[in-house]
């Protein structure tokens, strides 16, 4: 038998209802002008609490910083109320309610930890677990289980089995990204739901009954749907499997930092997981402003290219011969060129550059190089933007171009000003495109990977991707959003804003650029529509450009002076 998961009203883009949350406001306007709901007076675990008429029990606790065991439940999703661990007390029931399903009654006193609602979760995991195979040691969700921490929670005892546990498929491949062990699932129906209501793909469904239930592919489908990586996210245990991932890397092992994915215009938060100097893995990071939960395979596996085909040194050509040089020399040789072409300069900026890298260069062009032509560089639309988080811009910030420079030729324009000899010169900074045709145009290029373009440049000198840095990002929707350097530069790699410091340096006019943040300040300074705005108050959820207003409903008036970090050596 299929099993069958009604789905919750979307908010337009196929997402869930985002009045749904987890994190439960206080009886307030909400920032993007929803008015505000009835509010709803109760006591959890004898503290008063009061929230919005419809908060589940189980949210209304959470918000109130009482965390309840739960399987079935997501923020994201709707609410079957199938693995009973998240029952509480209440007072105006005879019996424990599922409080992810139970909305909060007035003057109701609930309680979620009392010896008897833990004897209730100790004996829902000991049926849980009475098939569950003793896998931990050899499970890439060893680390992150939520089966395995409510474990060591609530139950700590023995299976009192005395038979042979029930069999099923152990190594199933679902997809080429997915692996799927029918021992290991609980049949919380969350992978089920996800491709029902979010990705609205419907390829998975529960088959058979009882505790032989399991989770299984229709016949005749694929799991396919440009989203399928997420079901890996919500699986609470290690049923569903990232076959990218698979026996990588302990979870323990890896350091996380919150960034944004660089992937397309859309600008989806994510987790970013590295180890001794690698990105192991992106996840989604929530953010209810823009990509709610999820992400999209793509983004997902992009950190792929972060390592590969680098650039790692500064490179300088000079009478046919190209070799490394240092930085001093690569300068110095970049220096003389846009020297030599200063009144036929062109600078290329990429889309993909971070807003402070685009500010340090808008105040070269305007205090440095006054005659140069500025055009941007983008990579090419893709076919697949729907009505969830895809976007045919594949650049993380084209926004921010336009904010700082407002719309900039192409390179369609620079070639054929190039071909013309307006261009004789030409500055890259960023993603350039894989063959850029401008004729005899001598070309310095500051870019993080190997192309055709840079082996035609006379000077190259190394970028760092997103990952090695700090810095900012606008999105389609005009939301800025912070991202953080995980991993150490490879090779001698520098950011965008350093580059163009040690450039105006050797043009004779130091800009002053220590820091990621002080250069931020110092765009804030000049941008009314950034007024407010720190790195630090962007936070983790960032804000809408010209607000005023982090992502958060917290207004964005800066609590303290900016201490920026240790300047970066020239």
């Amino acid at each position: 038998m299929l099993g069958a998961h009604a789905g919750r009203r979307g908010d337009g883009r196929g997402l869930p209802d985002r009045r749904h949350r987890a994190d439960v406001r206080i009886h307030q306007h909400d920032w993007r002008g929803v008015r505000p709901l009835m509010a709803v007076n109760c006591k959890i675990n004898g503290k008063p609490v009061t929230v919005e008429s419809g908060t589940t029990v189980l949210e209304a606790a959470r918000g109130a910083g009482f965390e309840v065991p739960h399987f079935c439940w997501h923020p994201g999703l709707s609410r079957p109320a199938n693995c009973r661990m998240c029952l509480v007390d209440a007072s105006n029931s005879p019996k424990p309610i599922p409080s992810c399903y139970i909305t909060v009654a007035e003057n109701a006193d609930y309680t979620t930890d009392s010896d008897h609602v833990r004897e209730l979760r100790r004996a829902i995991l000991e049926f849980i677990l009475l098939n569950h195979p003793i896998d931990c040691a050899i499970c890439d969700q060893a680390g992150e289980c939520e089966l395995q921490n409510n474990y060591f929670d609530y139950s700590l005892q023995e299976s009192r089995l005395a038979t042979d546990k029930v069999h099923k498929p152990k190594v199933t491949p679902l997809s080429d990204k997915i692996m799927f062990d029918g021992e290991r699932c609980i049949v919380c129906t969350r992978c089920v739901r996800f491709c029902d209501e979010v990705a609205k793909s419907s390829e998975i469904g529960v088959i058979n009954r009882g505790e032989r239930s399991e989770i299984a592919i229709f016949p005749g489908r694929a799991l396919s749907n440009p989203y399928s990586m997420n079901i890996v996210d919500i699986c609470p245990v290690g049923a569903l499997t990232s076959r990218d991932f698979r026996f990588k890397c302990r979870v323990w092992f890896m350091e996380s930092v919150d960034s944004v994915c660089d992937g397309c215009a859309r600008g989806c938060n994510v987790h970013l997981d590295h180890h001794k100097g690698e990105v192991m893995r992106f996840r989604p990071r929530e953010n209810r402003s823009v990509n709610d939960w999820w992400m999209c395979d793509t983004g997902r596996l992009s950190y792929r290219g972060i390592h590969d085909e680098r650039v790692l040194a500064p490179v300088v050509s000079s009478a046919g011969r190209t070799g490394r040089a240092t930085w001093a020399d690569g300068v110095s040789a970049a220096i003389e060129l846009l020297r030599e072409g200063a009144s036929g300069l062109g600078i290329v900026l990429g889309a993909t550059l971070d807003l402070e890298s685009l500010f340090a260069a808008r105040r070269l062009v305007r205090e440095v190089l006054p005659q140069a032509r500025v055009f941007m560089s983008a990579r090419e639309d893709g076919r697949d933007q729907d009505d969830i988080l895809l976007r045919d811009d594949k650049n993380p910030n084209r926004a921010g171009v336009a904010a700082l420079f407002g719309e900039l030729p192409g390179i369609a324009a620079l070639r054929n000003a190039a071909h013309a000899g307006t261009v004789t010169h030409v500055l890259v900074i960023g993603h350039p495109p894989e063959a850029m045709d401008l004729g005899s145009s001598k070309l310095v290029m500051a870019t993080t990977h190997v192309t055709e373009a840079v082996r035609a440049a006379a000077v190259v000198l190394p970028l760092q991707t997103h990952a090695e840095h700090d810095g900012t990002f606008i999105n389609f929707e005009q939301h800025v959003q912070r991202f953080h350097g995980a991993v150490a530069p490879i090779g001698e790699a520098l950011s965008g804003w350093q580059i163009i410091g040690k450039l105006s340096v050797g043009l004779g006019h130091d800009l002053r650029l220590t820091s990621a943040a002080a250069v931020f300040k110092a765009l804030v300074a000049a941008e009314p529509a950034f007024a407010g705005m720190t790195h630090h108050s962007l936070g983790g959820s960032g804000c809408r450009l010209g607000s005023g207003i982090a992502a958060d409903g917290a207004s964005l008036v800066q609590s303290g002076p900016l201490v920026d970090p240790a300047p970066v050596p020239a």
